[in-house]
């Protein structure tokens, strides 16, 4: 029998009172939308009352800046790296999928003793080594692929019905008790927080709420809620709105308020009125709105709003949550892994004198390539502001496009909108030479693995049946569902690894497994049907080829079966095709399911 010590007990009660003083953490980020999605950055937008009483409430970073797509911002938030650096530079290809050595903003706060959950989108990858709850997430609500209707999402999602992976378990979206006419995936997505929350608020326990939204992403549909007039894209963000003003709400119900850091930003810039937009290297596709409140951590309040004016960025929110929570890194944290974001904790408070000039000094470089590999000068933007004591005279911006055209340079401090170039100005000559020279380091950190492929991991024991979808192709796109239903034409490789040695089955599909009892191989299904005769898969690595196999398809059968025998343990690709008659590809095999012989 145990005994517990009057020791023990002591231990146990300091434990579950340090727990309960530990602030929790939420992060929201809806996606494709920016300033002009608010009324409080525009009167006439759409109605926000809710996101607009949190920035009346909260401190306001003024050049807050993530990547300008969905899957870098993501990247870059979660590692504190950047994207390019963690091998995410793309949205899709598997370009999308970050590394799996690298360590996230998940895994810290779980090592340190936080319940995690993740909500909604991920968009980094959906299967194994890189799904969410392979991330460091214990609660995974999710949708895969990066927005509902993606080719990898359940089949004929849409954000008013859906079937969404609840914790490995596919849950149907209702009209739930939650005060919003309707079923919507916001609303869903919500709902799931909150009971996550509730849960561990019984426990005693801190958590991290990971809320990044999948919506104003297109396509847009009008959410049950809509006020009459307005369209869907409008009415979706009025719909996140009100679920904000839920989650806020709930947070006063079970009085954690005061003690929750709550964070509200965007992952890309979507409608502004600075210089581009989405997929943009200029303002407009990077700078974003970001209010953080922690009333009982000195950070706003009612009446103690305030803006910082310091260049701020995705990579620096995983070490500031360090630094403020005291948060402890993975032990062992390889260099090469080594965090590049830097902590703006001393930003956040009113006292300059102890903001850091290492800080100060550092520059933040942002590109999106969506590309195969990295290409040097793609779309890049080096940023950095100057300091003159505890006052910024400079808010530097050098942009290119592309190795083929001239560098550019503003400062934004004076031309928010980027219309005067001063790279020609003789007296720039200085700072471009430093701006430069930063890009030269970083990508020197990006070509270092820049020849790598993230591995989907086939026959593993955290994942004996995976789905190869061919959103994850390399060299051609097909990324939603809409090109599965017009029989889009294309083929690309899967870079993957084999975890063991022996026979694997291969069932290569025009349809997905979702739709099995209404469609087959050669039927129109939701769209229009393709003449396929004939399936072909190859595997190989380097010189070495596998199996180059060919078979004919049966016109009544779901899909085309291989078993491939005697394949070995270690990285390989695989490529597929649908042919025709005279023997031309048709269609793709947009969904490839494997399973490894046990």
């Amino acid at each position: 029998m145990k005994i517990i010590t009057t020791f023990t007990l002591l231990l146990m009660a300091i434990a579950t009172t340090f727990a309960q003083d530990r602030p929790n953490v939420i992060f929201v980020m809806p996606d494709d939308i920016s300033h002009n999605a608010f009324s409080f950055y525009k009167n006439n937008g759409p109605r926000t009352p809710n996101i607009d009483g949190l920035a009346k409430e909260s401190v306001r970073l003024t050049d807050f800046h993530v990547s300008p797509s969905c899957s870098p911002t993501r990247a870059a938030l979660l590692t504190g790296r950047p994207s390019d650096v963690v091998g995410v530079w793309h949205t899709i290809n598997g370009r999308n999928m970050m590394r799996a050595d690298e360590i996230t903003m998940a895994d810290i706060f779980k090592a340190n003793g936080y319940a995690t959950g993740l909500f909604f989108k991920w968009h980094l990858g959906d299967n194994y080594p890189f799904r969410p709850k392979d991330r460091g997430f214990e609660y995974v609500a999710w949708i895969k692929g990066g927005g509902t209707g993606q080719q990898p999402d359940y089949w004929n999602n849409t954000n008013n019905h859906a079937s969404i992976w609840v914790n490995d378990e596919l849950v149907k979206m209702t009209d739930e008790d939650d005060g919003i006419k309707g079923a919507f995936t916001n609303n869903f997505f919500f709902n799931r927080a909150m009971e996550f929350m509730d849960a561990n608020i019984e426990k005693k326990k801190p958590f991290f709420v990971y809320l990044p939204l999948g919506t104003a992403h297109a396509p847009h549909v009008t959410p049950p809620d809509a006020r009459e007039g307005i369209g869907a894209k409008t009415a979706t963000i009025e719909n996140i709105d009100k679920n904000m003003g839920r989650l806020m709400q709930y947070l006063d119900d079970k009085g954690i308020a005061d003690n929750t850091i709550l964070i509200f930003t965007t992952d890309n810039g979507g409608g502004t009125f600075l210089r581009g937009g989405k997929g943009s290297n200029y303002d407009g596709g990077t700078r974003v709105p970001s209010f953080v409140r922690w009333e009982k951590g000195g950070l706003g309040g009612v009446g103690k709003a305030r803006e910082v004016t310091a260049l701020t960025a995705h990579i620096d929110w995983l070490p500031t949550f360090m630094d403020i929570l005291d948060l402890k890194d993975v032990p062992n944290r390889p260099e090469k892994l080594k965090i590049r974001g830097k902590s703006f904790k001393s930003f956040l408070d009113t006292d300059p004198s102890n903001d850091p000039v290492e800080y100060k000094n550092r520059a933040v470089i942002i590109n999106d390539m969506w590309t195969e590999f990295p290409e040097k000068y793609k779309k890049l933007s080096v940023k950095k502001d100057i300091w003159s004591g505890n006052v910024i005279t400079h808010k530097w911006r050098l942009i290119r496009n592309s190795a083929d055209v001239d560098w550019e340079l503003y400062d934004v401090l004076v031309d928010e909108k980027q219309k005067i170039d001063v790279i020609k100005n003789p007296a720039n000559k200085v700072i471009i030479s430093e701006l430069k020279e930063e890009y030269e380091q970083w990508w020197q950190l990006v070509d270092e693995r820049s020849a790598e492929y993230t591995r989907i991991i086939l026959g593993s024991d955290a994942e004996p049946k995976s789905d190869l979808h061919a959103m994850d192709f390399h060299g051609t796109v097909i990324w939603d569902q809409d090109a599965v239903k017009k029989g889009a034409t294309g083929s690309g490789f899967i870079a993957v690894e084999f975890e063991k040695s022996g026979t694997y089955n291969f069932d290569l599909r025009r349809w997905p497994k979702e739709i099995e009892k209404e469609t087959t191989i050669t039927s129109a299904g939701a769209g229009i049907a393709l003449p396929i005769v004939s399936a072909r898969i190859k595997i190989w690595n380097g010189d070495t080829v596998y199996v180059d196999e060919t078979k004919k398809a049966n016109s009544s059968a779901d899909g085309v079966k291989f078993a491939i025998k005697d394949l070995p343990k270690g990285p390989a690709f695989i490529q597929t095709w649908f042919y025709d008659s005279s023997g031309q590809m048709v269609g793709a095999v947009y969904y490839n399911y494997v399973k490894k012989d046990i």
